[in-house]
């Protein structure tokens, strides 16, 4: 108990300081501190939550977390005040539904059962959208009821990553082994892999038509490195290196904002007023930064880097807090992984661990495409970075994954020989 609520204090206490230096430099509103004051009593509450019901999983994880989602709140104040009052709402609501995720889920292992639901609801979603969406900065992802939006992509990483948990879980030995020969290769069968493959497909194709690009990539990554962590067969990711190469030429040719974004990447500085403004910005932001920043309120970027609250709040980032503290936000997103994998090894079941792995590989893909975008190493994909870029569907989303990775852990200190399933201390 002492130690999570020290956790959640120094926590606060990188909030609060954000916050008096806003404060200082005239860029804190007076709303913000209300906000802020209820902010600080839920994450607070959460670990008394978790001492009430016997919380036993993974310490470590949720005060990560929240870390990253005090840093980002401090720094969508600083660049755009009225989303930032947004995202204090989303973040609460976020928490709730972790909670709720977390004691509510009695057994995670019946989600197993839904296999080709989850499948089907995640093209269901899809072509929802593609059919009936809201096309905003080119990607048709969104899904209008009034002044109520929501970014169907997101939701549907929770119905694949339950998809292909539940598809590897059980057809691990038939993916590892193969069924037909196929010279000096064994293959699975077309019964073993053709589901996988149909959904796979489909959702690509999906994401492809909708034009959101960047998720099919964050997509097809997750697809292959599970199947490969899964069947430890190399195979699997060899052949996926000629289908990435392949997909992402004819994305080139047929999508034009593919092609200015792969131009902007090679050399933003030919059109560094145009189409190379937002990277090249980045950079000079990034650059600014040095070692130690330029002290927070004190950036260009900020002003200057187009969609800085979504895209390139890494770029603010480094440029305001400097070297040392963007290598502590990557560090961060390095624990969350790590955590994650942990989670993994120690989960009781298979269905655990491989559900376990793809949260955490889902997550370090996100961030890692996302920053080498900021910093020019990949071109721009146009994603959030998780629980700190603003957007409430990729923070509640989030949150929900959260929510069943803490579940898996918290389930993980039992045996199920000693405690009856379903009846578990600290699960309602």
């Amino acid at each position: 108990m002492l130690y999570s609520l020290s956790l959640r204090f120094l926590t606060l206490v990188i909030l609060w300081m954000g916050l008096g230096v806003l404060k200082l430099d005239g860029l804190l509103g007076s709303q913000f501190v209300s906000q802020a004051v209820v902010f600080s009593i839920f994450v607070l509450v959460g670990a008394l939550v978790e001492y009430y019901f016997g919380y036993t999983g993974d310490r470590n994880l949720v005060p990560v977390i929240q870390t990253i989602l005090a840093i980002g709140l401090v720094f969508l104040i600083r660049i755009k005040p009225s989303v930032a009052q947004e995202q204090f709402v989303w973040a609460n609501i976020g928490l709730i539904l972790f909670y709720a995720i977390l004691f509510g889920l009695k057994d995670y292992r019946k989600l197993e059962e839904y296999q080709y639901i989850w499948g089907m609801a995640a093209l269901g979603l899809l072509f929802i959208t593609l059919i009936f969406g809201v096309t905003i900065n080119g990607a048709t992802s969104w899904l209008r009821l009034g002044e109520f939006g929501f970014q169907t992509e997101e939701l549907v990483k929770v119905v694949l990553i339950l998809f292909m948990a539940s598809y590897l879980d059980n057809n691990q030995e038939l993916l590892r082994i193969g069924t037909i020969q196929a010279g000096r290769l064994s293959l699975p069968d077309k019964r073993t892999l053709g589901p996988f493959l149909f959904i796979v497909v489909f959702v690509l194709g999906l994401l492809a038509a909708q034009k959101s690009l960047g998720t099919a990539l964050v997509f097809f990554l997750l697809m292959v490195f599970i199947i490969y962590m899964v069947t430890e067969r190399l195979f699997y990711l060899l052949a996926s290196l000629p289908v990435l190469i392949l997909t992402g030429t004819a994305g080139y040719f047929l999508f034009g904002h593919v092609r200015v974004r792969v131009a902007t990447w090679i050399n933003p500085w030919i059109d560094s007023t145009g189409g190379g403004f937002q990277i090249s910005q980045s950079l000079f932001a990034i650059s600014g930064g040095k070692l130690l920043g330029t002290g927070l309120g004190n950036g260009i970027g900020a002003y200057q880097i187009p969609h800085a609250d979504t895209d390139f709040i890494f770029a603010v980032i480094a440029e305001e807090i400097g070297f040392v503290g963007a290598m502590a936000v990557i560090a961060l997103f390095l624990v969350i992984v790590l955590r994650a994998l942990a989670i993994s090894v120690k989960a009781p079941d298979r269905f655990g661990q491989i559900l376990a792995a793809g949260i955490g590989i889902l997550i370090g893909f996100e961030a890692l495409i996302i920053l080498a975008g900021v910093t020019k190493i990949l071109p721009l994909t146009g994603l959030p970075l998780p629980w700190m870029s603003y957007g409430g569907s990729s923070l509640i989303i989030h949150f929900l994954l959260l929510g069943i990775l803490a579940n898996i852990s918290h389930s993980s200190s039992f045996s199920i020989s000693d405690v009856q399933v379903g009846k578990r201390a600290g699960v309602l």
